[in-house]
């Protein structure tokens, strides 16, 4: 039997980025995929850091959906944080988003399903790095993002009426994945592909 050890070891220094000053904030496109429509087996991580995604795969005839949030603040909630355990800590990742819509097709096509699914969701952070490897950032891919509230507040100030949501990964291994490949505009592209379908 193999034994793997875990040696969890720092490996660069903890100091600001004075090259690349970092920026707080989301922007208002994001991209959310069903957890079941991706080929992981056809997917790929980067060899020379495991927290970079270079190939997201989806199944034939499957598709990703368009994420848009209006304001200054996008997807206003989504944050990470760590979880403790007994043998290894863990990531909890949550997705917070708004839909400015509602009726019966809102709620048949991506109400019911938010409220039962499993989903992978991508978000564009203001944030793109040095080499622009911190742009596209992925929650769910490792455990799923399954929904921990949904709201529709006729009188709220903050949906218009429409649908608030609340999305969470837990028990993800690592504290951050990342979608790249190549550059910005190879990755974006890539991304429009995973939208236009197979």
């Amino acid at each position: 039997m193999a034994t793997e050890s875990c040696d969890y070891k720092l490996a660069a220094d903890l100091a600001a980025n004075c090259e690349s000053s970092s920026v707080a904030g989301l922007k208002n496109y994001g991209y959310i995929i069903n957890y079941d429509d991706i080929d992981f087996d056809s997917c790929a991580r980067d060899a020379s850091n495991p927290c970079v995604l270079t190939t997201l795969v989806l199944k034939k005839g499957k598709k990703a959906y368009r994420m848009y949030v209006p304001g200054k603040t996008p997807f206003s909630g989504t944050n990470k944080a760590m979880a403790s355990s007994t043998y290894r800590n863990k990531f909890t990742k949550t997705l917070g988003l708004v839909i400015l819509d509602n009726g019966p097709d809102v709620v048949n096509d991506i109400i019911n399903p938010l409220a039962n699914g499993s989903f992978v969701a991508i978000l564009e952070n203001k944030y793109g790095g040095k080499d622009g490897k911190n742009t596209f950032e992925v929650y769910g891919y490792e455990q799923g993002l399954s929904a921990t509230a949904l709201a529709d507040d006729k009188y709220s100030e903050e949906t218009d009426g429409g649908w608030s949501a609340t999305l969470e990964e837990t028990g993800a291994p690592s504290a951050g994945l990342y979608l790249f490949n190549d550059s910005v505009a190879t990755t974006r592209a890539a991304i429009a592909s995973l939208v236009a379908g197979s």
